[in-house]
């Protein structure tokens, strides 16, 4: 076990190391989903582990992305939305925007953050009639540590970064 942990972690690494400044660099102002080669060669090595993982066949694997990625576009939506709202208290903020409009935005936020719950909501119903739930809870750890440690390698080559900028 502690073996395939130390693979997933040396190849986590490496993907890291081959893509992490160009990943980093693509990060749109204001901290956005990540875009571009390297954000998409980590998404197809997060499919492979989660084929992996999940064991899936060759039927389940496809009704399984399918859901997936509908679920991630809907995301990618919703964040897209949130960030431009971020970008609308940036604004509200320079120009001294009363309580009112405040709250206009706060209240949108909030719309939207029930909006992404209930499409997690739905993903997870759509995805109990494809996985176990075995491979269903399998699944949502997989998610958090892989969330986790791609966000601790990102900051990784960022102190990296700092520290070569330094030299």
């Amino acid at each position: 076990m502690n073996r395939i942990k130390n693979l997933i972690t040396t190849v986590l690494i490496l993907v890291g190391v081959i893509v992490g400044e160009s990943v980093a660099q693509r990060r749109p102002p204001g901290g956005g989903p990540l875009r571009g080669p390297g954000a998409e060669r980590v998404e197809q090595f997060k499919k492979l582990r989660l084929m992996e993982i999940l064991q899936l066949d060759e039927e389940t694997s496809i009704k399984f992305f399918s859901r997936y990625n509908k679920h991630a576009e809907s995301v990618r939506e919703i964040r897209a939305k949130q960030m431009k709202l971020f970008q609308e208290i940036q604004s509200l903020r320079r120009s001294n925007a009363s309580d009112a409009e405040y709250g206009k935005v706060l209240k949108e936020l909030l719309r939207l953050e029930d909006q992404l719950n209930e499409a997690k909501k739905a993903y997870m119903d759509e995805l109990s009639g494809v996985l176990t739930q075995k491979q269903l809870a399998e699944y949502v750890v997989f998610e958090v540590r892989f969330q986790q440690n791609l966000r601790e390698l990102l900051q990784d080559v960022q102190r990296d970064r700092e520290g070569r900028m330094k030299e």
